[in-house]
């Protein structure tokens, strides 16, 4: 197996884990949200926050996932060694993406303006999504060629 290959088990594993990790915040700042809520009313900018951050765990682990199936299919793609390493990190950039850019944007107050933390999540995942498909692609290209 390509170390590459191995890489993404590794680091779809770890993402995973620290997504799971993570869940314990997330449910923990619902829950905080749900009793401020009976107690004081609603506050949208809350809701807008935890909506993120649980967007953030779910995708996150999606792309541990992804990383994960990417490293044990990577060896029957044929592709080369640089087109793996760039699969990788394109797909390494949609982790990023939905894990921290998306918590840093949850900090944030919503607006209805263009800001670059959303133009930079955007180009990244346009990237994982680009780097999904060329990996498809090769493992097509291996599929047909097999006899």
């Amino acid at each position: 197996m390509p170390r590459i290959a191995l890489w993404n088990l590794f680091f779809g594993f770890t993402v995973i884990c620290l997504a799971a990790a993570s869940g314990a915040i997330v449910a923990n700042d619902m829950s905080n949200a749900f009793v401020d809520t009976i107690q004081t009313g609603r506050d949208a900018t809350r809701d807008w926050t935890l909506t993120l951050q649980g967007s953030a765990h779910g995708h996150v682990n999606l792309f541990g996932m992804l990383h994960i199936a990417l490293g044990l299919t990577m060896p029957y793609a044929r592709q080369t060694p640089r087109m793996r390493v760039l699969i990788t990190a394109g797909l390494t950039l949609g982790s990023i993406a939905m894990g921290p850019l998306m918590i840093w944007r949850s900090l944030l107050q919503p607006v209805r303006d263009i800001e670059a933390n959303g133009i930079m999540i955007g180009i990244f995942l346009c990237l994982s999504l680009a780097a999904l498909l060329i990996h498809s692609a090769g493992l097509w290209q291996a599929f047909a060629r097999r006899d």
